[in-house]
């Protein structure tokens, strides 16, 4: 963009002010962005002097952003996500895609999504799906932002502009000491589990967050022997019996978690449901809508949907 310039900002320069404000740095956004430090500044300062607004505060050491350049960041994001999913929905059409759907899920439907999508996307030959995986009050955020059409979480706000369908049950389990004991067992409580060596998803998880948030309210800091990036290596490895882990029921069915290490969780936060959001689902795309009508007939497990 250049200096006194009255058009719309440059969304190349729009791209640095984030990366420059995520990484607190001038210098770290441009090598980010792959431009030289000066061709950087000069774009800050013309950015800057475009908007008649200073969006950074320089410090001796980085930066970080003023009021102004914070808001004009949040929506850069915005229209930087939209900009790279037209480019995507382009390049989709062009190969004889020209259905998208935009969904956003929570760990547990990402991983229950997964036989639904192998079903389905045979029977919707021209429709291809943009999945992203956030935490359930941020899905729900994505859909009202217009950033996705849909989402699949395990809980939402209890009040906001969207409507709702209720999908399959998604109770959470634990996976607990092998036994050779025969049912029934008792069910374990969280309690048991944090005293032994945790098998759990990676930081920042919103399911390991929940078990994470509720052994510090009892008082305990779990102890995790691993910590993995899926919940299909979650259930592999805490199967064993090497470490306990706090999964969905369906994610212990799908990988094949030994009957003999799985428990029933009796804690009030166990029981949930998978949700399906929409801002309105009168006004989906006749896409989306076909999409949703299969997700509404889907049940997961071995006498669901084949």
């Amino acid at each position: 963009m250049k200096a006194g310039s009255t058009g719309v900002a440059d969304l190349r320069d729009l791209a640095l002010l984030v990366e420059v404000i995520d990484a607190g740095s001038i210098t770290e956004g441009a090598h980010r962005c792959r431009m030289s430090l000066s061709a950087a500044s000069v774009r800050i300062t013309a950015l800057e002097r475009h908007y008649g607004l200073r969006l950074l505060d320089r410090r001796h050491r980085g930066v970080s952003p003023t009021p102004a350049g914070e808001a004009l960041a949040a929506r850069g994001r915005i229209l930087l996500e939209e900009a790279r999913e037209l480019e995507a929905g382009m390049a989709a059409r062009a190969r004889g895609l020209e259905n998208s759907v935009r969904l956003a899920t929570n760990s547990s439907a990402a991983d229950a999504l997964t036989e639904f999508l192998a079903a389905t996307l045979n029977r919707l030959p021209t429709t291809a799906v943009t999945l992203v995986e956030l935490g359930s009050e941020a899905a729900v955020a994505h859909v009202l932002d217009g950033l996705s059409d849909i989402a699949v979480v395990s809980a939402v706000p209890p009040d906001g502009a969207f409507q709702t369908r209720r999908l399959w049950d998604d109770d959470l389990v634990a996976i607990g000491p092998v036994s050779s004991r025969p049912r029934p067992r008792r069910p374990l409580r969280l309690a048991d589990l944090l005293r032994e060596p945790l098998v759990g998803l990676l930081r920042g998880s919103p399911l390991q967050d929940l078990v994470d948030r509720q052994a510090h309210g009892s008082g305990t800091e779990p102890a995790y022997r691993v910590r993995l990036p899926s919940l299909g290596a979650v259930c592999a490895v805490a199967g064993t019996g090497v470490g306990c882990a706090v999964v969905p029921r369906e994610a212990a069915r799908r990988h094949g978690v030994s009957p003999a290490a799985l428990y029933e969780l009796d804690e009030p936060w166990a029981p949930r449901h998978a949700i399906l959001v929409a801002a309105d689902f009168s006004a989906l795309t006749e896409s989306t809508a076909a999409f949703v009508r299969h997700l509404l007939e889907y049940s997961p497990g071995p006498d669901g949907e084949d």
